[in-house]
């Protein structure tokens, strides 16, 4: 079910609630930006493999900025079934994505981070490592392992994203599990709270989301 392959890839996006700074990035790590997220790269300063978007949230100052340094533009439709973000990511991964990080994707529009958080489980059930930044929290989903390393005292929810999450043990929070179920609309395992720096969940069947 889980393929392993070898990149990592950090997705920009124009959603308003980002980190203060970018995250670290392995040397030959994928940036990629959806639309205005190309805004972001150029404050940040990194350098886009591709921007992809119907260009309805990049600003022209912006797009000569990329242009004039032969970044390529892969222009869509606005008439479309998929966001631009949608797209992006299936962008890493036909470039062969292991792990998938998402900057942007949460802000004011909260249709579109609520069907980011259903990007998120795409790439979970892919075997895909993924993580959504904002600027206070990291979510990522999971059906197998996850493993963190947060501050001690951090906030750790745990959310059903299929019907149920069967066989969820945990380590390193103040309310343990021990092959649990966890049932989606229940809010059971909202707001524990890390005791270790490194923290873990195992999860036999089912999709998970972690929110720190």
């Amino acid at each position: 079910m889980c393929q392993t392959i070898g990149k990592s890839a950090l997705i920009l996006a124009s959603g308003e609630d980002i980190p203060h700074a970018p995250p670290h990035l392995a040397g030959d790590a994928l940036v990629i930006c959806a639309d205005g997220g190309a805004a972001l790269a150029k404050a940040w300063e990194l350098t886009p493999e591709i921007i992809i978007g119907d260009q309805d949230s990049i600003d022209q100052v912006t797009k000569e900025y990329w242009q004039a340094r032969g970044i390529p533009f892969q222009r869509v439709p606005a008439r479309k079934d998929e966001t631009d973000l949608d797209l992006a990511v299936e962008y890493a991964r036909q470039m062969g994505t292991a792990s998938l990080t998402i900057v942007g994707g949460w802000g004011s529009r909260i249709d579109h981070a609520l069907g980011n958080v259903e990007l998120l489980y795409r790439l979970a059930k892919a075997g895909i490592e993924n993580w959504l930044l904002t600027r206070e929290h990291r979510l990522s989903a999971f059906c197998t392992e996850f493993q963190a390393q947060v501050p001690k005292g951090s906030c750790v929810s745990l959310i059903p994203l299929t019907p149920q999450a069967k066989g969820v043990s945990t380590t390193g929070l103040m309310y343990p599990l021990e092959g649990a179920t966890l049932r989606k609309g229940s809010t059971l395992s909202i707001s524990n709270v890390a005791q270790a720096e490194d923290i873990s969940v195992r999860l036999e069947d089912g999709v998970l989301l972690a929110v720190i």
